[in-house]
């Protein structure tokens, strides 16, 4: 685990001083002791400014665990011919005990800047010898990417938990699927997904078609329904327009059911979001447990991974046909 906090500074500034006011603060917090600069990668935090802050992932979690400069912009949708930086903040956040501390410095932007307008802030600010991580804190389905920085970065993180419109989250990455895309609700699917490799070993050489499984969620979980659809007709190669049946439930005790098969012969692969069941008839049911990490832990690895996850593109690109042909 890494460090908790042990100190936290933020000051004012503007946009033409904000590395000539960083400075002044590492100096001020070097007069309290040792402190190392620490920094492995670039993290750009995109936030819609006019969206209310709401609890989420925590970034001082997230970088105390994977070092880096951050750079938060606040964006809101301009005018015609407004392009305005505002609200310049820059800070230092240490971590570890008074003999190792280290610190992570981080900039905050208040932006109302054109899309074409903003590489050449995020140029100025980010460490053109580190690797560039985007952020998207908000739900893509409904507040548009930002091309330009989006298309900056060697990593895109999102979670599609946010997304109101599963279809519409899937068509705004499409142009994008260049990018080592991390979602971190793919993530938290992986227990799943292994316990349905487990159901396919139990069901031997059955060949699994779209109209074989229905999907079920409870509420707030339909990313999470349509990417496991989309993953089975990426691995069983469907046709371009088949889908399984996937449905809302009103079983709050299930996060996500696929069933698999009919009658007594179905296998159903359930979690509950601790663990994920596998029962047949004909078996002992199998448990597959879901590793309580958290969301702070979790987005940290896949920073540090840097890592192109394939099925999860597979995944996106069979559900943007299926969208389309639909």
């Amino acid at each position: 685990m890494a460090s908790a906090v042990a100190e936290r500074l933020w000051r004012a500034s503007t946009p033409a001083t904000l590395e000539r006011d960083l400075s002044e603060l590492w100096r001020d917090i070097g007069r309290k002791g040792p402190i190392a600069r620490a920094m492995m990668s670039n993290l750009v935090v995109v936030r819609a400014a006019r969206l209310e802050r709401r609890a989420g992932v925590s970034i001082d979690a997230v970088v105390a665990h994977h070092p880096s400069r951050v750079l938060i912009i606040d964006h809101e949708q301009p005018g015609p011919d407004a392009c305005e930086i505002s609200g310049a903040r820059i800070g230092v956040v240490a971590f570890g005990p008074p003999g190792a501390r280290y610190g992570v410095e981080q900039i905050a932007v208040r932006s109302t800047c054109i899309d074409e307008s903003l590489p050449s802030l995020v140029r100025r600010l980010v460490r053109g010898d580190l690797p560039i991580s985007v952020w998207w804190a908000e739900d893509l389905s409904s507040v548009p990417l930002l091309g330009s920085i989006v298309d900056m970065g060697r990593q895109l993180v999102y979670d599609s938990r946010q997304w109101h419109d599963v279809r519409r989250g899937v068509q705004a990455l499409e142009p994008w699927r260049h990018l080592d895309l991390v979602d971190m609700n793919w993530r938290r699917l992986t227990p799943i997904r292994r316990a349905m490799v487990l159901a396919a070993r139990i069901a031997e050489s059955q060949n699994w078609g779209p109209g074989d499984i229905r999907i079920t969620h409870r509420g707030g979980d339909a990313a999470k329904a349509w990417l496991i659809a989309g993953w089975l007709a990426s691995c069983l190669r469907w046709s371009a327009d088949a889908l399984p049946a996937v449905e809302e439930t009103t079983d709050e005790t299930s996060m996500l059911t696929v069933t698999v098969g009919r009658g007594a012969d179905a296998i159903v692969i359930r979690s509950d979001g601790r663990h994920v069941l596998v029962q047949h008839a004909n078996r002992p049911p199998s448990i597959v447990s879901v590793p309580q990490e958290g969301e702070a832990d979790a987005l940290a690895a896949e920073l540090h991974s840097l890592s192109h996850d394939v099925h999860l593109h597979d995944a996106l690109g069979a559900l943007h046909v299926r969208f389309n042909a639909a």
